[in-house]
C-alpha cells in the first residue's frame, strides 16, 4: 500500500477539483500519476486488467504511463498529479475515517491554488499518508469501542442490527458511543451504518445480478421504498438509474 512505502519519492505538478458527468472513457497513458480523492458519486476503473469499484469516501491511485478505462456516475474528485513517483501499483483505499482525509485533500487543495508551492503540497501529502496508515491500523480508542465498530462492519447488512443491544454486549454506553462516533468518524452509528449499507447497496447494483428490492433486503434496508428514498438523498438519483446508467 502506498501510505507503507517507504522509500516514496514524488513531485506534485498539479492539484485539482473535478466534476465529472454521467460518461464513460478512455484515458491514454500519462507521463505522471494521480492520486484522488472522491467527494462525490461513483466510478468503474478498468486499470491493468484489474477492476475497482472507488465510491465516494475512497482514495484511488493510478501510476504513471499506465493507460485505464474508466465510466462514472456524477462524481467529484480531489486529484493531485504527481510526477517522478515511484510507486507503481494501481489500488482503490476505502477508509473508516474519511471525513478526516477529506479534510486533507481541501487543504491541499487550498494551498495549491493558494502559492503553487511544491514543498508545501508535498508536506501535505506525506500527512495525508500518515492520516492513512492510521486509518488503517484501525486505531479507534479502547478495545470496546473497536470491538463495536467490527461488529457494526460485520453484521451491517442485518436489518434487526441494534445500537443498543451492541453496547449492552460491549459494556459501553450509547451516549459514550455516540461521542466515539462523533470525535472518530464526525457522524452518528446511525449514519455509520446506512453509509455501510448504501456502500454494499451500490456494489451491487453496479454488479446488476439483483432487483431493486432484492438489493434493498440484503442490504438491511426494511423496504424497497424505504431504500430508494434513502439511495436518492444519498446519490441524486434512483436505484433504477445506477442500473440503467452503467448496463444499458
Amino acid at each position: 500500500m502506498i501510505c507503507h512505502f517507504d522509500e516514496l519519492e514524488f513531485k506534485p505538478v498539479s492539484v485539482a477539483n473535478f466534476v465529472q458527468e454521467n460518461g464513460s472513457i478512455l484515458v491514454k497513458e500519462r507521463p505522471y500519476a494521480s492520486f484522488s480523492f472522491r467527494t462525490k458519486g461513483v466510478g468503474e476503473f478498468e486499470i491493468c486488467g484489474r477492476h475497482f469499484t472507488v465510491k465516494e469516501g475512497d482514495l484511488l491511485f493510478v501510476p504513471a504511463n499506465v493507460p485505464y478505462r474508466v465510466e462514472y456516475l456524477s462524481s467529484e474528485i480531489i486529484v493531485a498529479h504527481l510526477e517522478n513517483c515511484n510507486y507503481a501499483e494501481a489500488e482503490c483505499i476505502c477508509l473508516q475515517n474519511a471525513v478526516a482525509v477529506e479534510s486533507l485533500f481541501r487543504k491541499l487543495l487550498e494551498a495549491w491554488n493558494g502559492k503553487h508551492s511544491v514543498n508545501h503540497a508535498k508536506s501535505i501529502l506525506y500527512e495525508i499518508m500518515e492520516t492513512i496508515a492510521e486509518d488503517k491500523k484501525g486505531a479507534v480508542g479502547d478495545t470496546a469501542f473497536a470491538d463495536c465498530v467490527a461488529y457494526i462492519n460485520a453484521h451491517f447488512c442485518d436489518p434487526q442490527l441494534d445500537v443498543e443491544e451492541i453496547c449492552e454486549h460491549e459494556f459501553i454506553s450509547v451516549s459514550s458511543l455516540q461521542r466515539k462516533f462523533r470525535r472518530y468518524f464526525e457522524q452518528s452509528p446511525k449514519q455509520y451504518l446506512i453509509k455501510l449499507r448504501m456502500n454494499r447497496a451500490l456494489e451491487l447494483l453496479i454488479a446488476d445480478r439483483l432487483s431493486v428490492r432484492e438489493i434493498a433486503l440484503s442490504c438491511g434496508f426494511t423496504s424497497e421504498k424505504y431504500f430508494s428514498r434513502a439511495f436518492k438523498a444519498q446519490y441524486g438519483c434512483p436505484p433504477s438509474q445506477i442500473k440503467r446508467h452503467f448496463f444499458i
